[in-house]
């Protein structure tokens, strides 16, 4: 099936764009987006390009205490940042796993988490990793929005006529993390994904693609992580307390999602305990 007919505006700046996206819709890498045009699950008569916008960008910049991920920073480009690979393992493997080379070289960090799926692999590890998104609206004054605040329902957020600048991920050497992810076949969309991160202070353990928003899991006092059963029998608990959220859907059932969100959860532990 072919897209309904659009205009493609390329705008250098912000205020161009913010112009032209009262009657479209942005795009970046656009992976997400073309298939759902292509399917007329959504129509759009235009879509506003963020290409060329002069105060966007692909670099990521490594400060003291933070990463700064880009607007335009493709997942390869992610994956080839040597930082990232040592220091947050689990970003790197949830970007790994997002779909094939082509995708990888097209699909934004950004993008991922902006379609606010779920199941996005760039969401749930971002939730784990205590991210901060950089929101700038039309009148080109920037705002930070804790990434647990971002998603508000299934492929919604909290952007108001708003466009995500950059991504701000802390740097903490103490941290040790892990993602896992359950899908059909490679490169596919995960059926339930898991990411948890444990700073010592705090354990974060996030499950995807059980709800219409990713579950947060957070134990402010984890205690002796290498202990794990006990540890798991807390975030376990936790994500028990959330079981009336779970949706059934064509990929399976309210209680086979938890059971598996369990499984993924328990081999995720494992990972972290073995880090420590």
């Amino acid at each position: 099936m072919r897209p309904a007919p659009y205009i493609f505006e390329e705008p250098t700046n912000l205020a161009q764009a913010f112009q032209n996206l009262k009657h479209g819709t942005p795009i970046a890498g656009g992976q997400n987006l073309m298939a759902a045009l292509r399917m007329r699950q959504i129509n759009t008569p235009c879509l506003v390009s963020l290409e060329k916008i002069e105060c966007f960008s692909n670099d990521i910049q490594i400060t003291g205490d933070a990463i700064r991920i880009g607007a335009l920073t493709t997942i390869s480009e992610l994956l080839n940042c040597a930082v990232i690979t040592n220091e947050l393992p689990w970003l790197h493997a949830a970007a790994s796993r997002l779909g094939d080379t082509q995708v990888k070289n097209l699909a934004t960090v950004v993008g991922n988490i902006c379609w606010s799926d779920p199941r996005a692999n760039m969401s749930v590890a971002l939730l784990a990793s205590r991210a901060e998104i950089k929101v700038v609206n039309e009148k080109l004054l920037e705002r930070s929005v804790a990434i647990r605040d971002f998603f508000t329902g299934f492929q919604k957020n909290c952007l108001d006529n708003e466009l995500v600048s950059s991504i701000l991920v802390p740097r903490n050497s103490g941290d040790a993390g892990a993602y896992t992810e359950f899908s059909r076949q490679p490169n596919d969309l995960a059926l339930v994904n898991v990411c948890v991160v444990n700073n010592q202070k705090s354990m974060v353990a996030v499950t995807g693609g059980t709800c219409s928003t990713p579950i947060v899991v957070t134990l402010e006092d984890p205690g002796n992580v290498k202990n794990g059963d006990s540890t798991l029998h807390r975030v376990i608990s936790k994500l028990e307390d959330c079981a009336d959220q779970f949706v059934s859907d064509q990929f399976g059932s309210s209680s086979y999602k938890l059971e598996l969100a369990q499984v993924l959860l328990k081999r995720t532990l494992l990972i972290v305990r073995e880090q420590l």
